[in-house]
């Protein structure tokens, strides 16, 4: 017989062990103290730059829309693995401690991430609505276990179209919700709000009654949570779990044609195959990008703009450097009669052109802001700093 508790108290137990093994080459001190200043750089410009809003800024909107899309959207762990489709599929009806358990951790780690958000918003909050913080926070909670609830029972259903229309009328309730509440509608908005949603609650409750559990849904959503911790823990480590997909990303195909035909380029064609198809290089660099445009337009100082730069510069040479060990485990590179050195500097030449890139990206927004002549003196600190981070601090790490 089947114990749902032991079960879950085992795959939960084998779960933080993996992530505790992957975390210590993760957060290593090295890059917390990066991050540590740049949380603290962001929160400083952030408070700056709330101070400088009109009156007129349209709090509830952005609130709504922000707070809508953390509670509607979020990764559902249940810890099932593939093989559990044939062991566990007959004693489905035997598992109730174990899915009140994964529902609970769910509930906790998004509440956590629902926190985060609604800390980074106190300040917004603070000057623009009367209603209390701690009010705003209750609410959501609540918003957020109901969007979880139901997102849990879509697992009964197979269909696309069904899920998709849950998410559109969970985020268009989500935000109406929030938004009423923080434009001080008249509470009979929310009481119709509330009867709406209780009304989909029992719907949900009713239809899914005498369902059934799809199980290659809710695999997939594991695998697929899975693969998005496994990809960045990647970027620091060697993840035997994690299974490499590649995309085509034929626009662009230009990049490659840049690369001369010569022998000396063998490994610099390899790694910008490598970077624009392979793993999560190529979202993590754009990511980048936008978060430093977003922090360069809050950060109000001269200096702080150039600071910002450079940081996200170094975060961005420092992440994408794993380039160099994406191809370690295949053989076939070691017959290239080339040595290994090649190999180096094929990624740092690589990493060298986007970061340029991403430099000029930055002093252009900069000249766009009429910063002045910063940009220029922005630009100027970043391809100095971007060369000597790759040619002489990286590299001399690798060896």
């Amino acid at each position: 017989m089947i114990n749902g508790r032991k079960l879950w108290n085992d795959r939960l137990y084998q779960e933080a062990r993996k992530m505790r093994r992957y975390l210590r080459y993760m957060l290593n001190d090295h890059l917390l103290f990066i991050l540590l200043i740049g949380i603290g750089l962001g929160a400083v410009a952030y408070h700056h730059w709330v101070q400088t809003l009109p009156p007129h800024f349209p709090y509830p909107i952005v609130a709504a829309l922000v707070f809508s899309f953390v509670l509607t959207f979020g990764s559902l762990r249940t810890l099932l693995q593939e093989a559990d489709i044939v062991f566990l599929l007959p004693a489905e009806t035997k598992l109730r401690p174990y899915i009140q358990r994964a529902f609970l951790l769910n509930f906790l780690l998004q509440a956590y991430g629902l926190l985060l958000v609604w800390l980074a918003i106190v300040p917004l909050h603070r000057k623009f609505s009367a209603v209390s913080v701690w009010l705003l926070f209750f609410v959501l909670l609540v918003l957020k276990g109901w969007n979880l609830f139901i997102s849990w029972k879509g697992n009964y259903f197979i269909e696309p179209l069904t899920h998709r229309l849950s998410a559109i009328s969970r985020f268009g309730l989500n935000a109406a919700f929030v938004y009423f509440l923080l434009s001080d509608a008249s509470a009979f908005f929310l009481l119709a709000l509330c009867a709406l949603i209780a009304g989909i609650t029992f719907y949900i409750v009713r239809a899914t009654k005498r369902k059934g559990w799809k199980w290659e849904r809710i695999i997939e959503q594991e695998a697929k949570a899975a693969r998005t911790f496994y990809r960045i823990a990647n970027l620091f480590t060697d993840v035997p779990q994690w299974k490499e997909e590649a995309k085509r990303r034929r626009w662009l195909d230009f990049l490659v044609l840049m690369i001369p035909y010569q022998q000396k380029n063998t490994f610099l064609y390899l790694y910008v195959r490598t970077f624009i198809r392979s793993g999560g290089y190529l979202g993590l660099y754009i990511r980048l990008i936008a978060i430093g445009l977003l922090l360069l337009y809050i950060v109000l100082s001269a200096y702080g703009k150039i600071a910002v730069s450079l940081f996200f510069l170094y975060i961005t040479g420092f992440q994408l450097f794993a380039l160099i060990d994406h191809h370690r485990t295949n053989l076939w590179i070691r017959l290239y009669p080339f040595p290994d050195d090649m190999r180096k500097q094929a990624v740092c030449r690589l990493l060298f052109f986007l970061l340029i890139v991403q430099n000029s990206v930055f002093s252009l927004f900069l000249f766009l802001l009429g910063a002045g002549a910063i940009w220029i003196a922005s630009w100027a600190a970043g391809a100095v700093f971007s060369y000597w981070l790759l040619f002489h601090y990286l590299s001399n790490r690798r060896k």
